[in-house]
């Protein structure tokens, strides 16, 4: 389940100061800092199996463990792994346990050391490999809990992509919060809230062996806090439940349950899932109880005048509320003849066009097919929409009868702006492939060859460049 509010745009008359210093840290940190974590981490578990320390060390570890009131479940998992064979998992856990080798230092009498490598002085150097990541240095490690990370882990991230999803929901629930409540306050809230997020994380995984990164929680508390500051004023969300998809008028804080039982049944159904929903829940807790607080304790806190900015609604807006309370109602007959309206009077809408085809494929309505092409047909979208255009296009076989060649080949090159060129390479050797050689499959062909040239594809630039040339020559002759 996806909700987004869509209510505010940027307002450079209320810039935020914060939310871009935040971004801007965290790309920052994540880019510069960050970047050899994973070759160092890497290159120290690579070392420590060629020198075969982990037969050794793992009957100690299982010693280290009882004797350090980890509950008997935890230790069973861990036997668990180690009978499947999942050495290397376990050797990233002991290794990240930093406490480990004191203990090691302290028992070298009860075991024999490896013979590979000098081994104290080996097994030393590894160690400080783990501990100089800013992973395991600044992470917040629930077996080793220290006060500075539980704002340093707000400001690390696993991988670009944790980082690009976490920056794209701060800055849309960030910038219209900001604006609210003012810069300062904004940041501690922020801060505090990725606090709270940790504390609960610790409190329910207090012995996981991984250090808990990302800046999720803090994140869920801008969430909650856009939901406070907006209360029960009706605003617009754009939702994802399944198939259904669209948008939403609904008062603010009637989403406030719905975000926390969402992250609970991810808790507690995704049990082996790397998402910190404990994180999420404790951040977004906390920023809901800030964000009340202040208001209780300075009801003028609010600046209004943003707030109101955009709550007189146009006669397109109006009408657009007619779509979303039919859905809301779970009408889907009437939304279905109010969407119609809509488009009628203001024209295609992309996301009111895939709301439409979802109700009528889930109802095997013979319309759907309609529906589909008119989205299909679409243009000027932006990339995200394009590729939804393309799984569309790729899902579905039949279009290719009820498409004429023209509309196939418009939809290629449109999908030719797509970072992967296979789908419209496909439609273009499908056409090509049919006897279709007219000047407009000729432009395709160029089309085609300046995208593989910008994708730095020589072979298929050059190849596509001379389709164009021979189906250009052609149409000349005949």
């Amino acid at each position: 389940m996806v909700i987004i509010p869509t209510e505010k745009r940027f307002d450079w008359k209320h810039p935020p100061i914060m939310l871009f210093i935040l971004v801007l840290a965290n790309v920052i940190i994540f880019f510069v800092y960050q970047k050899g974590d994973e070759r160092t981490l890497s290159d120290a578990l690579n070392r420590y199996e060629t020198l075969e320390y982990f037969e050794t060390e793992w009957p100690v570890y299982l010693n280290y463990l009882e004797s350090s009131d980890v509950p008997e479940k935890v230790i069973v998992d861990y036997q668990l792994l180690y009978n499947q064979g999942q050495h290397q998992q376990l050797s990233f856990y002991m290794l990240s346990d930093f406490r480990f080798l004191d203990y090691l230092n302290a028992h070298w009498v009860t075991f024999q050391e490896p013979k590979k490598g000098d081994y104290w002085q080996d097994r030393k150097q590894i160690h400080q490999a783990f501990e100089s990541t800013a992973l395991y240095g600044f992470g917040l490690k629930p077996k080793d809990l220290g006060v500075t990370e539980l704002v340093s882990y707000q400001f690390l991230h696993g991988s670009a992509m944790h980082l690009f999803g976490n920056m794209f929901f701060l800055i849309i629930f960030g910038f219209a919060v900001e604006a609210a409540i003012g810069h300062l306050r904004f940041l501690l809230f922020y801060l505090v809230s990725g606090i709270a997020g940790g504390v609960l994380f610790v409190m329910v995984n207090p012995y996981s062996p991984n250090a808990l990164i990302g800046a999720s929680g803090a994140i869920s508390g801008v969430m909650a806090m856009y939901l406070g500051v907006f209360r029960f004023r009706k605003i617009e969300f754009f939702y994802w439940f399944f198939v259904f998809v669209g948008f939403i008028r609904a008062p603010a804080l009637l989403v406030l349950p719905l975000y926390i039982a969402n992250e609970l049944y991810n808790y507690f159904t995704q049990m082996d899932s790397n998402v910190a929903f404990m994180a999420h829940t404790g951040g977004f807790v906390s920023g809901a109880i800030l964000i009340l607080t202040a208001l209780l304790v300075d009801p003028k806190m609010l600046d209004e005048e943003y707030l109101a900015e955009d709550e007189v609604e146009s006669p397109r807006q109006r009408d657009l509320d007619k779509v979303y309370k039919a859905l809301g109602r779970f009408s889907f007959d009437t939304a279905l003849n109010t969407l119609d309206d809509f488009i009628n009077t203001y024209g295609n809408d992309f996301e009111l066009l895939r709301v439409k085809y979802n109700l009528l494929n889930e109802r095997g309505d013979p319309m759907r097919d309609a529906a589909l092409i008119d989205l299909l047909k679409m243009e000027k979208l932006p990339l995200h929409q394009l590729a939804q255009v393309e799984a569309l296009w790729l899902a579905n076989d039949r279009l290719n009868e009820q498409m004429d060649n023209n509309e196939i080949l418009q939809l290629g090159w449109r999908l030719s702006a797509l970072p992967n060129l296979a789908t419209a390479e496909h439609i273009f050797i499908s056409l090509y492939s049919q006897g279709i050689k007219n000047e407009t499959l000729s432009h395709f062909a160029r089309k085609l060859s300046v995208s593989f040239g910008e994708r730095e594809h020589e072979a298929k630039q050059i190849k596509y460049e001379k389709a164009a040339v021979e189906i250009y020559e052609r149409c000349r002759r005949y």
